[in-house]
């Protein structure tokens, strides 16, 4: 269909040069890791407790998630509580990392270690796989209900529930897949100190590595394999779900209520309290002394705060302009989004280590540019599919076009108004996960261009918890304000 405020069909496939430009860091990082690809044999246990650690955490989340729905649905919840399960996942991970240490270790358990990290990935995750699952699931209570109506009881009124939940549960468990075997923070906080390594902490450790003979091919090839076992998820994780309707859903149950806020409220109280009383409980004395002033007069503090601001607000402004810019065009608005989806999909160590690959004999490298072109790539997704799920604002274009306003014009006067809301939840969206982020900033800082996440770990690994803990409320904090831009 065509007409004024509608895409006409292109002709020239566009989409191939721009896939093939944007893979070209992936490509750099293929032909760079493949010589030492071979060499990776003595990584092996690395590469294979990854994949089974990420898979184990999959699992854990998915079960907590599925209940958590069954809760949530069953007990009518919404609105308070709700939003209160939905600030774990915008909490930082490595924040939820660090104030489970805190917490449990005032209570004399020590989870460094493979059971932190679990711990940690399955409470921060929860939230992100009970939004993907939570609209089948209502379906599928609604079919089991009236199974039940029909005289269905037992296994049998299972096989009227369990169907419907197979497809989400596909696609839930790849996104979680990917979220966990990328994930650098939580394993930097938990697993670092017990020298318990992942993919992204070796890849980092090895960049790093003084003894090394060359470090960027060795964390190249590990690059590849952490792609290599991400690539069957980006396929789960991409597939089309069908739209669940409103279900037809059993009388409320207060008691399912009761036990989603308790949870919500327990697994939000054992990464706040930790934080708290670290952060404004002086150790030596017991008494009251908050560690915000020193926290934020340390000079890498302010360097990263700063920069994190500038990079948050100058990722989060260009984006919104390009998603503004390409929502008169539909079809060209999602070609471009299934392009950069997978940017956002795959672990970010994979394309912090295609840049340093890519831009690292131009003056580009080592300067806060780069990050902010990381930061870029890694977030266009999210704020294409912000405008892109925005209400249909083409009918108003087109009934402005026939009162003679240009097409300009009318976008200007009467689409873009419309999409305002949309553009609001994009900001509280990006903004934090910019501000917070830590994978590509841990690989692609330089001396003066540290982010507030690099200050944070530099925090922690240096004795500085009371500081790291005052810095990880301020994340809660902001975290806290994302909030206010979700859907409603």
């Amino acid at each position: 269909m065509t007409g004024p405020g509608f895409s006409r069909p292109l002709s020239f496939p566009w989409h191939l040069p721009l896939a093939l430009a944007l893979a070209l860091p992936f490509l750099v990082l293929f032909v760079r890791g493949l010589p030492h690809f071979p060499s990776t044999g003595r990584d092996l246990d690395v590469i294979l407790f990854s994949l089974v650690l990420a898979g184990l955490g999959t699992l854990l989340t998915l079960f907590l998630a599925l209940t958590l729905a069954v809760l949530g649905l069953a007990g009518r919840v919404v609105g308070g509580w709700e939003a209160l399960l939905l600030l774990g996942y915008l909490v930082p991970p490595f924040v939820t990392g660090m104030g489970l240490l805190f917490s449990l270790g005032a209570l004399g358990v020590r989870i460094q270690g493979v059971p932190g990290i679990l711990l940690a990935w399955t409470l921060h995750y929860a939230p992100l796989a009970y939004l993907l699952l939570k609209p089948q699931v209502g379906l599928a209570l609604g079919l089991l209900a009236t199974a039940r109506v029909h005289g269905a009881t037992g296994i049998r009124s299972l096989k009227a529930f369990l169907p419907p939940l197979f497809p989400p549960l596909l696609v839930a468990g790849g996104t979680l897949y990917l979220a966990l075997l990328g994930n650098f923070g939580v394993p930097a906080v938990l697993g670092l100190p017990e020298r318990v390594y992942v993919l992204p902490t070796l890849a980092y450790a090895r960049l790093l590595s003084p003894v090394a003979q060359d470090p960027l091919g060795e964390a190249a090839a590990l690059g590849l394999w952490l792609a290599l076992l991400a690539l069957p998820a980006v396929l789960l994780a991409r597939s089309a779900l069908l739209e669940a309707r409103k279900p037809l859903l059993p009388p409320p149950k207060p008691l399912y209520r009761l036990l989603f806020a308790l949870y919500a409220l327990t697994a939000l109280a054992l990464v706040l309290l930790g934080l708290l009383r670290e952060a404004l409980q002086n150790p030596y004395t017991g008494r009251w002394d908050p560690a915000f002033t020193q926290a934020l007069g340390l000079p890498l503090v302010q360097k990263g705060l700063r920069n994190s601001l500038l990079l948050a607000l100058g990722a989060t402004g260009l984006l919104l302009l390009l998603a503004l810019a390409l929502r008169p065009s539909p079809r060209l608005l999602k070609g471009i989004r299934g392009v950069l989806d997978i940017h956002y999909l795959l672990p970010g160590t994979l394309l912090g280590v295609s840049l340093i690959l890519l831009l690292a004999p131009t003056p580009l490298y080592g300067t806060p540019w780069l990050l902010l072109l990381a930061y870029l790539l890694h977030f266009a997704a999210l704020a294409l599919r912000a405008l892109e799920g925005g209400p249909a604002v083409e009918g108003a274009v087109l009934a402005g076009r026939v009162h003679g306003l240009s097409p300009g014009r009318a976008w200007w006067r009467l689409g873009y108004p419309l999409l305002l809301p949309s553009l609001y939840a994009g900001v509280f969206l990006i903004f934090p996960l910019a501000f917070s982020e830590i994978t590509l900033s841990a690989l692609l800082y330089a001396p003066g261009a540290e982010t507030v996440g690099v200050a944070v770990l530099s925090a922690l690994n240096g004795g500085l918890y009371r500081e790291a803990s005052a810095l990880g409320l301020v994340l809660m904090a902001l975290a806290a304000l994302a909030l206010l831009g979700r859907p409603r």
